[in-house]
């Protein structure tokens, strides 16, 4: 008989109070409609106390660290988000292992005191919980040892330890957090792989994208801004960034084929805007899009893309915009990385400039109605509800054995 599982506990790298898409916020919504979720935010920290002290939503939230006001209060139905009564130390920057280690251990006390508190409020038994850590790989290290819970997962989505903020420390911690979880989901293929070093039950669950506003049948407005650009259209949306984007592909495509015209929806960083890009009569920089407006954007681009950068910080993600574009139907190109392999045949893969321009010649070909329909049904596969029958799966089977 599977032990009942009274509620989930979603431990955040995000403010929920953002309104960011972000997956520990799309999964503890998908977990509430079965069971109470608590999703916590992380704990404001010293620097970052001093940094936001003039604002107002700092001012908020050194109140709630020190325990003045509501620190849980319930989102949605089923749903519960909590801000830890606890002000971190700002520690990333010691290379005393000894002195990070014991104050590490003062913030996760420090951090699952207050969620142990709120838990206690509402009535909930942190041994009947489930926790999903969202890569807090600091504070998730001491789950098990200050809250107790009936299984603690980590999840893994992005390749944390090559950003500089955690690689340091990140690198030696990760692994012994990983070690700690009774499983481990990631959303691809590389990160799985990558977590299966330190632990056995790692598994690629997906990633789920919320497609829904991506109707390939609806009845979209070509957007003002895209209307006197000559076709064909060679169309990016996102974030605009050197760490994660090829720049150099991207001028030698625009300067190897000038009939091409390459379409970027998103906002730059610095790297972006001192590009030579700015300078290409071909290169057209529409800037930020409200995510309501992205389909009509991408139903009248020829070709969708995704010109990757392939470095330890980018090989491991899943690209939320390929579901995007496969979801409107759109003919796309990508860099071909192991967590692109998934949507084969429904994409072009390309390294290298010459590469690139033979895979969106093909993708400017004339597209069959079964290959766009294949590639629509690729798109809408990619569920939260099928992400979370995967964990929920592993639960059951951890659970039998308890």
């Amino acid at each position: 008989m599977l032990k009942e599982i009274d509620a989930y506990i979603v431990i955040a790298q995000q403010e929920w109070e953002l309104n960011l898409g972000s997956n520990a916020r799309n999964l503890a919504v998908e977990f509430s409609k079965n069971k109470p979720v608590m999703y916590v935010n992380p704990a404001i920290d010293i620097k970052s106390v001093y940094k936001q002290a003039n604002t107002e939503a700092g001012k908020r939230r050194l109140k709630l660290s020190l325990g003045f006001g509501e620190n849980t209060f319930k989102a949605a139905d089923n749903l519960w988000v909590h801000t830890p009564a606890t002000v971190s130390y700002s520690i990333n920057w010691l290379r005393n292992i000894s002195l990070y280690n014991f104050l590490n251990r003062r913030n996760g006390k420090g951090f699952f005191n207050s969620l142990k508190k709120a838990l206690k409020q509402l009535g909930w038994n942190a041994e009947r919980c489930v926790v999903l850590n969202d890569s807090q790989m600091f504070t998730g290290l001491y789950t098990k040892a200050y809250l107790r819970p009936l299984l603690s997962f980590y999840y893994i989505r992005d390749n944390l330890v090559e950003h500089p903020y955690f690689k340091f420390h990140g690198t030696r911690i990760e692994p012994d957090t990983i070690k700690d979880a009774d499983a481990v989901f990631a959303n691809s293929a590389y990160l799985a792989q990558y977590a299966r070093q330190f632990h056995q039950l790692s598994l690629d669950i997906g990633q789920g994208c919320e497609t829904d506003m991506y109707d390939p049948d609806q009845s979209y407005q070509e957007p003002a801004d895209l209307k006197d650009i000559p076709k064909p259209r060679i169309g990016y949306t996102g974030f605009l960034t050197g760490k994660r984007l090829d720049i150099k592909l991207l001028e030698e495509l625009a300067t190897t084929r000038k009939e091409w015209q390459f379409v970027l929806i998103g906002p730059e960083e610095a790297m972006f805007q001192a590009s030579q890009l700015h300078g290409m009569s071909n290169v057209h920089f529409l800037g930020s899009k409200k995510p309501a407006q992205l389909p009509a954007y991408i139903r009248f681009m020829d070709v969708c893309m995704n010109p990757q950068l392939v470095n330890e910080l980018t090989i491991g993600n899943y690209p939320r915009k390929i579901d995007e574009y496969l979801a409107m139907g759109k003919p796309t190109v990508a860099t071909d990385t192991i967590a692109m392999q998934m949507f084969l045949p429904h994409v072009e893969l390309a390294v290298g400039t010459q590469a690139y321009i033979k895979a969106i010649e093909k993708a400017l070909q004339p597209q069959t109605e079964a290959e766009k329909k294949a590639a629509i049904a690729c798109g809408k596969s990619h569920t939260w509800e099928a992400c979370v029958e995967k964990i929920f799966e592993v639960q059951n089977q951890l659970l039998a054995g308890k």
